[in-house]
This record gives C-alpha cells, sequence and structure tokens, in this order.
C-alpha cells in the first residue's frame, strides 16, 4: 500500500492580523450623523423671581422686619440731599436736581472712592462700609426680608460713617439716635415726615409721599402679588420683590390678557400694570417729579391692582390711604406722619 500524501495545513479564514483588522472596520458605520437636542432656554423672568425666594418669617419677625424697612427707607432719605449736594461739589451731580436717585449716588461714592480711597471723601472710609450701605439700599428697594432680618443692625452703623465721612455731622448724629432706639427694639415713631401740597415742589412732600407710597408696596402690594403667582406657578417659594414680580406678571399678560382674571383685555390690564411698574421705580429711584405730580394716579392703580387680583381687603385698605391724603389736599392742610399708620 502507497504511502498517504500529507495535505498542506488549512488556510485560516483570516491569514493574517491586517485582514482582521479589515473585518472590523468594515463593521463600522460609515455615516455619522451628529444629532442637536435643542436644550430649551430658561424664562429669565421666572429665573428672576425664583432667584431669592423669600423665606417665610413668623408673623412677629415679619412685622418687625418689614417696620425695620420702613425706617430704613426714611434713614435713606434723610441722607440722600448730603450725598447729592457732595457729589456736587466733586462736579459729579448737578445742583439744580430734583430726581435724586440713591442708587446712582452711592454707586458714584464707591467708584470714585475705589478711584481715590484717600482723598476723595473728605474722611476716608473703606469700599466694605460703603458696599454696606449699598446693600441697605438694595435690600430697602427689593424689600429683601430675609436679608434685612439678618443684616440690618451690622449694616446701618455704615450709613452713620457715610455721612460722618462727607461732614454731615448733624444727619449722621439723627441717623445713630434712631439705630440706637432700633437696637433696643423701638421701632415705632422713629419714622417722621411734615409736608403740604403746595403747587411748588419740595423735598418735604417728595420725601412724605415716598414714605406712605413705600409703605402700601411693602405692606399691601408686595404680599399680594408674591401670594398671586405661588397659586399660579404652583411653587414653594418665589421673592417677594415687586419689581421682580411685576416684570413677570406684565410678560405673562402680553401673553395672555386674562392671565390676572378674565376680561383683562376689556379692563385695560397690561396698561394699568405698567403704571403700577412706574409707582414701583418711581419710588425705588426718587424720581420726584413724577412721584408727587401723580401720586393719587400711582396710588389708584395700586388699589385697582389689588381689586382684580382677588386682594379686596388690602384694597379697601389703600384706598383708605388715597381718600385721605385727597381730603387732606382738600384742606390745605399739612400732611405728617401721624395721619397714616403701617404694620400694626
Amino acid at each position: 500500500m502507497g504511502k498517504t500524501k500529507k495535505l498542506p495545513p488549512a488556510q485560516s479564514a483570516f491569514p493574517s492580523k491586517v485582514a482582521q483588522k479589515n473585518v472590523f472596520k468594515q463593521q463600522k458605520p460609515t455615516h455619522l450623523v451628529a444629532v442637536r437636542v435643542p436644550i430649551p432656554k430658561p424664562n429669565r423672568l421666572l429665573v428672576a423671581i425664583c432667584k431669592i425666594p423669600y423665606i417665610p418669617l413668623s408673623p412677629a419677625l415679619k412685622i418687625k422686619t418689614m417696620k425695620t424697612a420702613f425706617v430704613q427707607f426714611h434713614l435713606l432719605h434723610m441722607s440722600l440731599l448730603g450725598w447729592h449736594a457732595f457729589l456736587c461739589t466733586k462736579g459729579k451731580a448737578t445742583a439744580t436736581a430734583q430726581d435724586i436717585d440713591a442708587q446712582v449716588l452711592l454707586r458714584g461714592i464707591k467708584d470714585e472712592n475705589v478711584k481715590d480711597p484717600i482723598g476723595f471723601l473728605p474722611i476716608a472710609m473703606s469700599d466694605v462700609d460703603i458696599q454696606r450701605v449699598i446693600n441697605i439700599r438694595n435690600n430697602t428697594a427689593h424689600l429683601n426680608l430675609n436679608s434685612i432680618d439678618q443684616t440690618a443692625m451690622t449694616d446701618l452703623p455704615a450709613l452713620v460713617l457715610l455721612n460722618r465721612s462727607i461732614i454731615q455731622p448733624a444727619v449722621a448724629t439723627d441717623i445713630q439716635r434712631i439705630t440706637n432706639e432700633m437696637s433696643a427694639g423701638n421701632l415705632d415713631g422713629l419714622v417722621t415726615y411734615s409736608f403740604s401740597f403746595t403747587p411748588a415742589f419740595s423735598f418735604e412732600k417728595a420725601f412724605g409721599l415716598s414714605q406712605i407710597v413705600y409703605g402700601v408696596i411693602l405692606e399691601y402690594l408686595a404680599d399680594a402679588l408674591m401670594t398671586l403667582l405661588l397659586s399660579k406657578l404652583n411653587l414653594a417659594n418665589i421673592t417677594i420683590d415687586v419689581f421682580a414680580n411685576l416684570k413677570y406678571i406684565m410678560d405673562q399678560v402680553n401673553t395672555n390678557q386674562d392671565y390676572l382674571a378674565p376680561g383683562g383685555g376689556t379692563r385695560g390690564d397690561a396698561q394699568l400694570l405698567a403704571i403700577v411698574f412706574d409707582t414701583r421705580n418711581d419710588n425705588a429711584h426718587d424720581a420726584f417729579v413724577r412721584s408727587t405730580t401723580d401720586w393719587k394716579l400711582q396710588l389708584d392703580s395700586v388699589h385697582d391692582i389689588l381689586d382684580v387680583i382677588n386682594h379686596q381687603a388690602d384694597a379697601v385698605e389703600v384706598k383708605k390711604i388715597i381718600d385721605r391724603l385727597v381730603e387732606l389736599e382738600a384742606e390745605g392742610a399739612t400732611v405728617t406722619q401721624e395721619d397714616f399708620t403701617f404694620f400694626e
């Protein structure tokens, strides 16, 4: 029997590493298409009302903090003309101005003091302390009750320092007296004003009317707007800042005229909200010329918006204030803090 001839070994289906690599390469997809998933932009106005939420204070502490804010508003007015006069001496303000925005003055003082920390103020003051005064102004204007509760008594000494720094010793002494009363827990009777409804402009009238309007905004309007939005948005907490909440509401009404209540287009809710917004801004930015001329229109707008959003009890209280002012104007009487009480 002859020998069987050996066959050569079977060839591998994958004869080389190169071949293996080629096979796997062929298994890869040849056409990759990048799919971009659009990310929706957050509603910036909604973000704004959630940015610094009001964390509810106990009823007693809330009243105390609102009284503190009310006094701070008064102390800022006590300081305003001195700040303005000082900046006029530096060529940074106009002596004849009647609209004198504390925010603008304080920003100017801060900026110039940073440039020249030794020579700008007659008595040197740190940037940290100037910022504390700015914080007082901002917390008061934006109704940041939580911050006022936590920082008012540590920030207020800086307000005394600033008035001393610009050589306003009488104002500084008076503010020190008031802050001493506040430290002792006495918050009533610290705000005083006296004015008459003369045709001519006066800062006495401007400060007095502004104080009354601030009280109306703080006690009646702020809580009502926040409550409205909490119910509509189903959120746990949002800001109590009237500026932020009004901007959000106005934006919603532009899209849906019935956002506040049915019949918004017929009532003219958008126009009404615009007046309320001007009222808040004139009050926060010391726009005294319009606010002393249009005080009734502005307070009426607050009354009307409270009525629209079904806060009738608050609307009634605001109407009492309006009627009393109208009565005092008709009588030519002097208006004082004794005629109006807030936060009882």
